[in-house]
């Protein structure tokens, strides 16, 4: 338990996974990694407290993602469908 800390604060990159962010998934197999001791992700979020580390979850989003384009896409072309009568108050 006192070497997980120094072993978190490397961050999840230097272990291997893509983002650095630790989740309780990703820190049940750093333990099993470095000690050989399994732990459901579930448990991991119980050992994160009381070493008081928050777990973490990611942030869903594409890599891909352009804000610009989105940021775009609500302020003009939401607002002019949105502007548009609708079927029913059609005479």
């Amino acid at each position: 338990m006192a070497q997980l800390p120094k072993l978190l604060a490397q961050g999840a990159e230097h272990f291997g996974f893509r983002g650095d962010v630790w989740t309780q998934p990703r820190v049940a197999v750093l333990i099993w990694r470095e000690f050989g001791v399994s732990y459901h992700p579930a448990h991991v979020g119980r050992l994160l407290k009381r070493l008081r580390w928050s777990r973490q979850k990611p942030v869903a989003r594409a890599t891909q993602r352009n804000e610009t384009a989105i940021e775009r896409w609500r302020t003009e072309t939401w607002l002019t469908l949105k502007k548009k009568p609708n079927k029913k108050d059609a005479p």
